[in-house]
């Protein structure tokens, strides 16, 4: 068990942020052994660690990471395992959700065209909803011209490329280990961070070197 003083300490978390997440239901209640000497579980620590990842990487409200946290898939002892399978959670849990028809009126497109921007991977719908981040993506997607959308195919087709290597080396490496949830934790880190440094760097810096000529 520690102290607050500890755990503050351990988790670079200040203490008001503490006990609001405490208030808010994101870290259990601590042991109240004597007046104002309360004693939290070790396990806080990891827990805060993955408040900030969800903040940092994913954008999460704290609604979110509450509904997160609450659901009864959800592992307290596992979270990085456990938001494999939630991420629907944290992804897409924007309120507004538009349909095929506003859509469609909008960007001026058939239900074809839309089905088929569905079907190829540019629009990934959670069970069929489109929110706020698909309508965001085919605002950009309607401002391409043609010599822009050859570039978006083939950040799709590398994408595709790229999942299934990723998808498979991450399975070889959690058969081969004990620590599932550091396997997932290192996997998101690839994918959310080292990434988009690798891919959006490459083009930063060519753009300068081609700017500067």
């Amino acid at each position: 068990m520690l102290k607050m003083n500890d755990l503050v300490k351990l988790s670079h978390t200040p203490k008001s942020t503490v006990l609001y997440y405490v208030k808010e239901g994101l870290l259990p209640e601590p042991v109240k052994d004597k007046p104002n000497f309360h004693l939290y579980d070790e396990h806080c620590v990891k827990l805060l660690s993955f408040i900030k990842y969800l903040q940092s990487n994913f954008n999460a409200t704290i609604s979110q990471i509450k509904t997160l946290f609450a659901h009864p898939h959800f592992d307290w002892n596992s979270p990085y395992e456990s938001l494999i399978g939630l991420l629907g959670i944290i992804m897409g849990a924007e309120n507004e959700v538009f349909s095929v028809e506003q859509l469609c009126a909008e960007f001026n497109l058939s239900n074809k065209q839309l089905d088929d921007m569905v079907a190829e991977g540019l629009l990934n719908p959670r069970e069929g909803v489109f929110t706020a981040k698909e309508r965001d993506i085919l605002t950009i997607l309607a401002r391409c011209d043609a010599a822009e959308m050859t570039v978006v195919k083939a950040y799709l087709n590398a994408a595709k490329i790229l999942a299934t290597q990723e998808v498979n080396v991450t399975l070889a490496a959690l058969a081969n280990s004990e620590q599932k949830d550091e396997k997932l934790k290192h996997l998101f880190d690839l994918l959310l961070v080292l990434k988009p440094y690798i891919l959006n760097m490459q083009t930063f810096n060519l753009y300068q070197a081609e700017s500067a000529k």
